[in-house]
């Protein structure tokens, strides 16, 4: 353990090379400018190799995405604090890992896919490591819930030896599909396919990626919808446990869960796969004006029809009532400005359609289980 006030050195071993790698980097370095000062070496390339450590290095712990039992073997001998940020179970060795909880991530992809109206669900992954396997089921589960099932794909190489494959399998699916993608490099070699094949994305087949980034998400058209990771407060996290470890505090070797921080709603997604157009005008109407103090009447004024047949209709469509519809919209907003943003809590609450903040925190309280507060602390580790 480091003498008390001794500049603690601390080796990050993420590859900044993505935009993953450096919030990873990020929320270490905020959590260090709290409790520092602390000496980092950082990885510019890759995080799979001790020897890039500089030579004679004599550091206290090191954090690091560790997805192979060589590598864990090689730091498991360092004898220093070690913990993990890697997304790939090892068996056999006790470091602490923080992680996105990818669970809670798959049921926010089925959820977001059913509420476009998709009866028709895929999902693309990799057959290369266990994380895309295990992704798969777990989202297979989230749909049961639906009474839904997915049609699956897994790649089996590299992009260029499966482009016949996939394009097969994307033909033959029913139009329209919402699919998942395991990780966005992969969803955009999906809209790539499209594109050369003729398949129209999102009317066709709307594609929302199991991780988004900012820039490459962005890089093709239309823009890719995507999981948000809540990778600075992983960061974070990893760094807070790091440092009970180097005061001599008994860290459990088990892996926290983080959940994602929502969905970020672009064009590959923005398409409705329902056929009946008073439906359409209705989710038209809500998804404009949810943030207002809107009513049912609101709603039957836009779009004239029984309200008894305007709720069933929308139930059967959905699982839901109209009403229902704005207040998961009013929470997700909530959810996003919470984990993201310093707003005031009353300023969120009108953000959201609320009136006031004890109303906004009696319906997120009924929701999610948790007040606004709590979940800002949770979500807003720095």
């Amino acid at each position: 353990m480091p003498k008390r006030n001794e500049i603690l050195q601390v080796a990050i071993m993420v590859s900044t090379s993505s935009a993953w790698g450096r919030r990873i980097v990020k929320g270490i370095l905020t959590y260090a400018n709290e409790v520092g000062p602390w000496h980092i070496w950082v990885s510019s390339s890759t995080e799979s190799n001790l020897r890039e450590l500089p030579k004679g290095w004599r550091g206290d712990g090191i954090i690091g995405r560790v997805v192979s039992n060589d590598l864990a073997e090689e730091l498991e001998e360092l004898n220093l604090p070690i913990v993990n940020v890697g997304d790939v179970p090892l068996n056999g060795y006790a470091f602490p890992c923080v992680r996105t909880d990818d669970a809670a991530a798959t049921k926010m992809a089925a959820d977001h896919l059913v509420n476009r109206g998709f009866k028709s669900i895929a999902y693309v992954g990799s057959s290369h490591n266990p994380n895309p396997l295990w992704y798969g089921k777990a989202f297979k589960r989230a749909l049961e819930k639906y009474d839904l099932d997915s049609q699956d794909f897994y790649l089996e190489g590299p992009f260029e030896e499966e482009y016949e494959r996939l394009s097969a399998w994307l033909k033959e699916l029913p139009k329209p599909t919402g699919l998942l993608v395991w990780g966005h490099g992969n969803g955009r070699f999906v809209v790539d396919l499209c594109m050369s094949v003729g398949i129209a994305v999102p009317h066709d087949i709307a594609i929302l990626c199991g991780s988004y980034d900012e820039l490459l998400s962005h890089a093709c058209f239309p823009a890719l919808s995507g999981i948000n990771s809540p990778t600075e407060q992983i960061g974070y996290k990893a760094a807070e446990l790091m440092h009970r470890m180097l005061q001599g505090k008994k860290v459990p070797a088990e892996t926290i869960y983080l959940p994602p921080l929502g969905v970020v709603d672009r064009l590959s997604t923005d398409t409705l796969a329902v056929d009946d157009p008073k439906l359409v005008k209705v989710v038209n109407f809500i998804k404009d004006h949810a943030f207002e103090s809107i009513t049912m009447a609101d709603i039957l004024k836009e779009v004239p029809m029984a309200r008894r047949s305007l709720e069933r209709r929308f139930m059967q469509m959905f699982g839901r009532s109209p009403i229902d519809e704005i207040r998961r919209l009013r929470i997700n907003k909530a959810r996003q400005l919470l984990a993201e943003t310093d707003l005031p809590m009353q300023d969120i609450a009108e953000a959201c359609g609320f009136a006031t903040y004890n109303y906004l925190t009696h319906v997120f309280k009924q929701v999610t289980g948790s007040t606004p507060r709590d979940y800002r602390k949770k979500m807003r580790v720095f």
